[in-house]
């Protein structure tokens, strides 16, 4: 076997698919938001953070649809509280609508502040 899923003896198809293919199309078709985890926006945090975000702060956790943001410093943290609907607006172009519905910062060991 070569490894490649859905393909039997000789290479013929055997119909079969991943399960997560199909549990990931019918929570689209249930009107649930795409999987989205912590890990996915910490691996594109540099695009869909933009720039303030990106400089000024880390994605620590997820759950609920609350994304919490850890900021450099408080100043930081202030800042970035007015740009709170620009970044939802980015990863809902990313994720998907509802994947991210709030968004909490709080002050911690991010990166370097202002």
């Amino acid at each position: 076997m070569d490894g490649d899923r859905g393909e039997g003896a000789g290479g013929v198809s055997d119909g079969l698919e991943p399960v997560s293919s199909g549990l990931e199309r019918l929570l689209r078709d249930l009107g649930m938001p795409a999987a989205f985890d912590v890990a996915a926006v910490a691996d594109e945090w540099e695009e869909v953070g933009g720039d303030h975000f990106a400089n000024l702060s880390q994605p620590v956790s997820f759950g609920g649809g609350e994304l919490v943001v850890e900021a450099a410093d408080g100043a930081a943290a202030s800042l970035l509280k007015f740009h709170v609907g620009g970044l939802i607006e980015r990863l809902e172009e990313r994720f998907g609508k509802g994947a991210v519905t709030t968004v909490r910062i709080k002050v911690g060991r991010g990166k370097k502040g202002l």
